[in-house]
């Protein structure tokens, strides 16, 4: 059973934490990123700026996902070292603000991935239908909508990606800092670090460029980023063999949940170091305490205990699991009622 899976992975070791490698990296993701900007400033000549903002991208790309590790205390044997790590990537870095990132990501959504009308990652309406459940709740406008005007402006709004997290932090951040219970020291620390952002991307900037090329440059980061995160997080949950499924289905044992609600995915060595582990997505929401460091090993593991229990452990390409994230904006999946009947038909 998942319990004595548990057990043997803690009996490997597998918590253990690789902190010099995990911390060298996330320099590299830094770094990567200076050296994207720089060039950017450096050449003006369209392609080499391309070039400079693609560089700029995986840096920040890398950033994001090694934060995640982080915000899950995968990266430390201190907590606070953990916090300090989720607050400079996600509040300073990306201006995502951590405090609402643990909350929206490791609460919500790792508890109950894919499940309609619990997991917010999966629920975007009503701007866009992922799933046949969300057209049939439309109106009749709403459904015209969703099958004819969808298709056509869904490439473009995946640039506002980044802007909407944005959007949703703030509101998160803000709320909870004008609620004398919400409130809590955790929240002003937040709030620092997401000014310090804007003093780091928006301010000293202005000491050596104009308002205008400042924020051109910031809107081209976020639009960037924007198509970055949605590929790279929307892979592991979007695609068909993700499954989706109703609201009482959150009460179905972890990790049938976990299994169904995500796939894996295959990627060069490159790839592997941008995602931080969530190429082994499958892996990270039934064990999401442990480093990426140890997901391939962990893999391992978990792949027998699929197969003992004839659940499937999808993996899917890059560009094939990027293709059909796609695709299901203009073919919607299916919600399932019964988890466990679902994954033996679709496995």
């Amino acid at each position: 059973d998942f319990k004595s899976l548990s057990m043997e992975i803690k009996r490997r070791g597998l918590y253990g934490r690789d902190t010099r490698k995990v911390c060298l990296e996330f320099i590299a993701h830094i770094l990567i990123t200076i050296v994207g900007i720089a060039l950017f400033i450096t050449f003006d000549n369209i392609f080499s700026r391309v070039i400079s903002a693609l560089i700029m991208t995986s840096g920040l790309l890398g950033i994001g996902t090694h934060t995640h590790n982080s915000s899950h205390y995968g990266s430390t044997e201190k907590k606070s070292i953990d916090d300090f790590l989720t607050s400079l990537g996600y509040s300073t870095l990306l201006g995502f603000s951590g405090v609402f990132w643990k909350h929206k990501h490791c609460i919500v959504h790792h508890g109950n991935p894919n499940i309609i009308g619990v997991d917010e990652d999966i629920d975007l309406m009503p701007f866009f239908a992922v799933t046949e459940t969300d057209i049939e709740n439309a109106s009749k406008l709403g459904q015209f909508y969703h099958r004819n005007i969808q298709p056509i402006i869904f490439p473009f709004m995946i640039s506002l990606t980044a802007f909407n997290i944005q959007r949703q932090a703030w509101l998160f951040l803000i709320r909870a800092l004008l609620n004398n219970k919400r409130r809590k020291t955790l929240h002003w620390v937040d709030l620092g670090y997401n000014i310090l952002h804007i003093i780091i991307w928006l301010v000293l900037p202005l000491l050596f460029f104009s308002p205008t090329a400042v924020i051109e440059f910031y809107i081209l980061r976020n639009v960037l980023i924007g198509y970055a995160l949605f590929f790279m997080l929307g892979s592991s949950h979007l695609p068909n063999e993700a499954l989706c499924s109703a609201e009482h289905q959150q009460h179905q044992e972890f990790s049938l949940k976990q299994i169904a609600g995500t796939i894996n995915i295959k990627t060069n060595r490159y790839g592997r170091f941008i995602m931080s582990g969530l190429d082994y997505q499958i892996d990270h929401h039934l064990f999401r305490g442990i480093s990426y460091t140890r997901l391939p090993e962990v893999s391992e593991l978990v792949q027998e205990y699929c197969e003992y229990h004839n659940y499937p452990y999808h993996t899917l390409g890059f560009f094939e699991a990027s293709w059909k994230t796609i695709m299901v904006f203009y073919k919607p999946k299916p919600v399932h009622t019964d988890l466990l009947k679902a994954v033996t038909v679709n496995g």
